[in-house]
Order: C-alpha cells, then sequence, then structure tokens
C-alpha cells in the first residue's frame, strides 16, 4: 500500500512533536529551505537528517498504516484496543498542557476537522518555517487539541 501524502505528513508531525530536543541546528537549517511547494521526498529526506527523528517517523507510519485501515473500514474497529496498541507510539508528556493528549490515535482525532479545513501541507509549512521545528509542532498539536477541547 503506497503512503498518502496526509499520511506522510501526520507521522512526520508527530515525530517532531515526540522529540525531547530542538534540532541540531544544521538539520533545522534544512526544514527551513522546505515550502508548501516542496515535494513530499522533501519531507522524507529530513526524517534522515537526525536518527531520533526518523526512529520515531518509522514507528509513526507503521502505526498509521496499521490503524488507518481500521478506520477507514468502519467495520471492527475498536478504539479502545487502538488504543492499547497504541503504547509504541506514546507522545511524550512534556507540557503540563498536553498531559491529556496522550497517544497518536487521540492526534489524529484532534487534528482531523483542522486539517481538513486547512490541510496538512499549511499546517507543516508553519512548523518548518520555524526557528525551532520541535517547539512549533508542539504550540501546533496544542492549539488543535484545545480546539477541539472547546467544541
Amino acid at each position: 500500500m503506497k503512503d498518502t501524502q496526509n499520511d506522510i505528513f501526520t507521522a512526520f508531525i508527530v515525530a517532531l512533536f515526540q522529540q525531547t530536543e530542538s534540532l541540531p541546528l544544521e538539520v533545522q537549517s534544512e526544514f527551513n529551505k522546505i515550502d508548501e511547494t516542496s515535494p513530499v521526498t522533501d519531507i522524507l529526506r529530513l526524517t534522515k537528517l537526525h536518527s531520533p527523528l526518523l526512529v520515531a517517523y518509522k514507528n509513526n507510519r507503521i502505526w498509521l498504516t496499521k490503524h488507518s485501515k481500521q478506520r477507514n473500514q468502519k467495520t471492527g474497529y475498536n478504539s479502545d484496543s487502538a488504543k492499547q496498541n497504541a503504547t509504541n507510539t506514546e507522545i511524550d508528556k512534556a507540557a503540563s498542557d498536553i498531559g491529556a493528549l496522550t497517544n497518536l490515535l487521540n492526534f489524529i482525532d484532534r487534528i482531523d476537522p483542522e486539517v481538513k479545513q486547512r490541510g496538512l501541507r499549511s499546517v507543516l509549512e508553519n512548523m518548518l518555517q520555524s526557528r525551532d521545528s520541535v517547539q512549533a509542532s508542539r504550540d501546533t498539536i496544542i492549539k488543535f487539541y484545545n480546539l477541539k477541547s472547546k467544541v
């Protein structure tokens, strides 16, 4: 099954969020060269520049591939079992604001409405153009989480 662009972007955004430190300056510099006209292959190239990012991205892609199929089938999908199976991709609770954001499934459910409105490429561009892409990913996820909580 071929990865969709949105799956790649989602896995990448979560991988950024899962980083425990800012990216090295040379890696951040490469991030800043990417814009909304860049091909998705540039995003994949970025994951290879920093090994912790690559590991997180690969884990997220595996998880997304497995659970996207279940979500799309709408039959036999059990969110409780998906949450139990999400332990390998648990999001780091680095800030108290994100304490309730405990797994990838929750993240996807929270950002879906915003992504459908703006598109993942638009969401991702803000992170890539930031001075600190890791912090920008956290700020974005917190914003999406808070938007959904208020609805």
